[in-house]
This record gives structure tokens, C-alpha cells and sequence, in this order.
């Protein structure tokens, strides 16, 4: 019996001993699960800083990008735009012809018309009225001008009171007609300065361009058109549009 009772005890024993290993082990395990559960919350929580942080890296990288690019179009713009009038300046018109005669080098155009144009009255306007009244003159006639050509064509101030206009990829017959028209419009436009209305008047040169045509002869000889037209204005003072004649070869 004796023996009985020191077995049962011994097995009472292993099993508290198994059961305090085991909660032993639990509580082990508990707080493992813990500090692991604890340093994966903290582990993420860095990376989650550091994702917001480079995200917000990201965004400024992104507006300083859109801010240099803003930029960028901007310089482009005023290098390529008249500040007064905002066509097209000499460079940005220089460079648009020279793409164009090299369209026709390729025949990639059929060519077109180069049209000089000088405003007869302007000196007259600066004199009078002041140099404010000259710029709104000078601001009228390229608003005339940018709203008479299409999308295509090119319009530019070269400096002063000289303008001048490309009519791309037309036939010589379209062209004419269409400076024509334009000379006829320039002419019956005025504008209002202190009250008062300023009629403006001008004069085109005219040289149609083709395969092999040099940008040099082009502008002397549309010029030396304006100026012939320009006389011819002046021998017919009681009208004020002139028939444009077609600058020879």
C-alpha cells in the first residue's frame, strides 16, 4: 500500500512539474509573441515613416520638376515672342523659314509667299500722339495680322514697325489673292487714342519662294517690292489700298 501511495505521489509530482514546465513554456512564448509582435510594430512603423517621408520627397521632386519645366516654356516663349505684340520675334521667324525652305528642299512643301510689310504712317503716329500711341498702333496691326493667317502660315514683328508674313505650302495664285486681301484689310483698320480715331496705312513687298530659294535674296527683294509699292501709293494719294505687284525672279 505503501507503494501504491509513493507512485500515485511520484506521478502527482511529474504532473505538476509537466504542468509547471508547460506554463513555464507558455508564458515563454507569450512574451516572445510579444516582443516579436512589438518589434514588427515598430519595424513597420519606420518603414511606414519612411515611405511618407520619400513620398512626400517624391512630391516635391515633382513640383520643383513642374516648376523647372513652367520655366523652361516660359524662356522659351519670351526667347521666341515679341514682348510688345506677342507674335513671333526675328529669331523665332528666322528659324520657322529656314525649317520651311528645307520642307521644299524635300518637297515636303510646294513653297509659298514671303510678305514684308511697313507701316507707312507710323513716324506720323510717334510724332503726334506720342510713342504709347504708336505701340497700340503697332499692337493693332499684329492682332490684325495673327487673326487674317492660318494656323499654319507664320507672323512676326522684326523690330520698328516692320512685320512680316509666310504663307507656307500655297500655290502662287492662293497667295496673291490672299495679300491682296490682306493689304486691303491693313488699310481700313484704325484704332482709338484718347478719343480720338487713327487710321493706320501700310505697305506690302511680296517674293514667292521655291526649291533653291536663299533667305538673303528673298528679304532684299520682297523689300525692294514694298518700296516700289510704296511709290505707287504715293503717286495714287486719294487711294489707300494699293494693287501689289509680283516681285520678278
Amino acid at each position: 500500500m505503501f507503494g501504491i501511495f509513493t507512485e500515485t505521489k511520484t506521478e502527482a509530482e511529474m504532473g505538476n512539474k509537466l504542468s509547471t514546465s508547460l506554463k513555464h513554456h507558455n508564458a515563454q512564448y507569450d512574451y516572445q509573441y510579444e516582443q516579436e509582435k512589438d518589434s514588427w510594430w515598430r519595424s513597420m512603423s519606420t518603414t511606414l515613416a519612411l515611405l511618407k517621408q520619400a513620398s512626400h520627397l517624391i512630391e516635391q521632386a515633382e513640383n520643383q520638376i513642374a516648376a523647372q519645366r513652367q520655366r523652361i516654356e516660359t524662356l522659351e516663349k519670351l526667347s521666341s515672342t515679341d514682348e510688345l505684340t506677342g507674335i513671333h520675334n526675328r529669331r523665332s521667324f528666322m528659324s520657322s523659314l529656314k525649317r520651311e525652305l528645307d520642307r521644299v528642299s524635300r518637297d515636303k512643301s510646294q513653297g509659298g509667299l514671303l510678305i514684308m510689310i511697313d507701316l507707312d504712317n507710323f513716324k506720323s503716329i510717334n510724332d503726334t500722339y506720342g510713342h504709347e500711341a504708336g505701340d497700340a498702333a503697332l499692337k493693332v496691326v499684329a492682332k490684325t495680322l495673327a487673326e487674317d493667317i492660318r494656323v499654319m502660315d507664320i507672323v512676326a514683328r522684326l523690330g520698328g514697325d516692320e512685320f512680316v508674313i509666310l504663307f507656307v505650302n500655297t500655290t502662287r495664285k492662293q497667295a496673291l489673292a490672299r495679300a491682296q486681301n490682306l493689304i486691303r484689310t491693313l488699310n481700313n483698320i484704325s484704332f482709338v487714342w484718347q478719343g480720338q480715331e487713327i487710321p493706320v496705312r501700310a505697305s506690302l513687298g511680296l517674293k514667292e519662294y521655291k526649291r533653291g530659294s536663299q533667305i538673303e535674296h528673298l528679304f532684299a527683294a520682297a523689300d525692294a517690292n514694298m518700296y516700289e509699292n510704296k511709290r505707287q501709293l504715293k503717286n495714287t494719294p486719294h487711294n489707300n489700298t494699293q494693287k501689289l505687284k509680283k516681285k520678278g525672279k
